[in-house]
């Protein structure tokens, strides 16, 4: 994962060479969060404390060590007034945590535990991945 170059020689009969180097990057195929989340700029609203089911897919099963070191994690930002918001309808039981890997879905998921001394703020969710790609999610805690 992340930025990666491949150095090409080549000899032709007549013994002359070249070599060309190129970089590229290797990424997952992060096609957004599911539902009950919603994409920015929906803010999602929820209550603190409450466990929240966060769904996506890479297009397969990438393993369950994808989340760089550190993430997902949540940091508080400014409420926006004026973007959409939408209920969070869906919640799981306190005691269900971690990630996994749903192959009938082809979705991860993963339980995030929310503060209840988030109460009347607003969090942004982020999810870094092992390649580097950064992914969030907008939140009002009531």
């Amino acid at each position: 994962m992340g930025s990666k170059s491949v150095t090409c020689t080549a000899v032709d009969n007549a013994g002359n060479s070249a070599s060309a180097e190129a970089t590229y990057s290797v990424t997952y195929d992060f096609t957004g969060f599911f539902s009950p989340i919603d994409n920015p700029p929906t803010v999602n609203a929820a209550k603190a404390g409450q466990s929240i089911p966060i769904k996506f897919s890479l297009a397969g099963n990438q393993g369950l060590n994808i989340f760089a070191a550190g993430y997902p994690k949540s940091q508080q930002t400014a409420c926006d007034s004026g973007a959409p918001v939408a209920e969070v309808e869906e919640i799981n039981t306190p005691g269900s945590s971690g990630l996994s890997y749903d192959p009938s879905s082809d979705q991860y998921h993963y339980t995030w535990k929310t503060d209840k001394g988030w109460k009347s703020t607003c969090r942004q969710l982020i999810v870094k991945l092992a390649d580097g790609t950064q992914h969030l999610a907008l939140f009002r805690f009531n």
